[in-house]
């Protein structure tokens, strides 16, 4: 017997395959699973949830993020935590809830799990959100929302530190791959947003309209709390201009903002269009990118930190490791000493 869903729609991607998205007015619009079964078990969280908000009720639905987390709280492995260890676990429990709290927990695959850690960039952030994601699994599996604890057995010896920025030619690409996308102008935005702003994606996907005002961008970002206010560079400029607010927030599709889950599966959908699948590209070395950009520009270690909120240590460790030492950039060394020594020679004759 074929089950309808309630807000669920089928869409046809450009190789004719089947894909199903939830999409409900004043919610985000949220990939679903292929699987029939999970796609059901996804469809009818969402709409629990979205049935207990428009009804008042602040409840959690059971198996969503928010419903995991509480649970863990009630916990007496959370309740026996140190005051020191509270403090940074709370901070990252906040950061997993914001991903969004009415989703169900199972989006945590593997992939996203890896995906979430990565956007962490402190020393021993890594670890520290690998175990509170395990503990979060663990209280899904003794509730039975999930079979498997995706935090488990996480290769993290290796340095979490990046070692890619995008280049020219695959920022060309994968702009061109996003156009054909059915989220095309929502991701293109977007990426242009995390490459121009210098920001994560988390902060961006959040930026509404109003965050925009005199020429730049106020950004209060989730994993430090820093305000900082960034102009916008003209090509950003010009292509907010060609767009036309119909949600809150400047990434939206269909009107409505653009999950964190979703935005991470679209994108890996057109790296892979784009050819760019096996390349090491993620979405968060474009704040990495935007650095080393500025800083082949001329600009100072201070003004790139003001732009991405970094520490002006940790720019400088950006730098360090990723900026290259090319001739373009031994010339432009030379070319300004040469211009010192003959301002200081005019300014003799003077």
């Amino acid at each position: 017997m074929h089950v309808r869903l309630r807000y669920v729609t089928e869409r046809h991607n450009a190789d004719g395959k089947s894909r199903w998205y939830w999409q409900r007015r004043g919610h985000p619009l949220t990939r679903l699973p292929d699987e029939p079964v999970k796609r059901y078990a996804m469809a009818e969280h969402l709409n629990a949830q979205a049935d207990r908000a428009e009804a008042g009720t602040q409840v959690a639905a059971e198996g969503s993020i928010a419903w995991v987390i509480d649970k863990y709280k009630e916990s007496k492995g959370y309740q026996d935590l140190s005051a020191g260890t509270l403090k940074y676990y709370n901070r990252i429990l906040n950061d997993i809830r914001e991903l969004g709290p009415g989703l169900p927990f199972e989006v945590f695959d593997r992939r996203m799990v890896l995906d979430f850690i990565g956007t962490y960039e402190g020393i021993g952030d890594d670890r520290k959100v690998a175990a509170v994601l395990r503990n979060l699994f663990k209280t899904a599996q003794y509730w039975r929302i999930v079979p498997v604890n995706h935090a488990s057995e996480l290769d993290l010896s290796a340095p979490a530190a990046r070692d890619r920025i995008w280049s020219d030619e695959e920022i060309a690409a994968w702009l061109k791959a996003a156009a054909a996308h059915p989220r095309g102008e929502a991701m293109i935005t977007a990426f242009h947003l995390l490459h121009f702003f210098a920001q994560r994606p988390i902060d961006m996907l959040k930026m509404g309209w109003s965050h925009l005002r005199s020429g730049a961008a106020l950004v209060r970002q989730q994993k430090t709390g820093k305000l900082v206010e960034v102009p916008c560079h003209s090509a950003l400029a010009a292509h907010l201009e060609t767009l036309r607010p119909t949600a809150t927030t400047v990434v939206a599709y269909n009107s409505k903002p653009v999950s964190y889950p979703a935005f991470n599966v679209a994108f890996r959908e057109i790296l892979a269009k784009a050819g760019l699948a096996g390349a090491g590209l993620q979405a968060r070395d474009l704040r990495r990118t935007a650095c080393v950009r500025m800083a082949e520009a001329g600009a100072t270690e201070a003004q790139i930190s003001a732009v991405s909120g970094h520490t002006i240590e940790t720019t400088r460790q950006i730098l360090e490791t990723y900026l290259p030492r090319t001739r373009a950039m031994a010339q432009g060394a030379i070319t300004k000493w040469e211009e010192a020594v003959e301002e200081r020679r005019r300014n003799k004759k003077v």
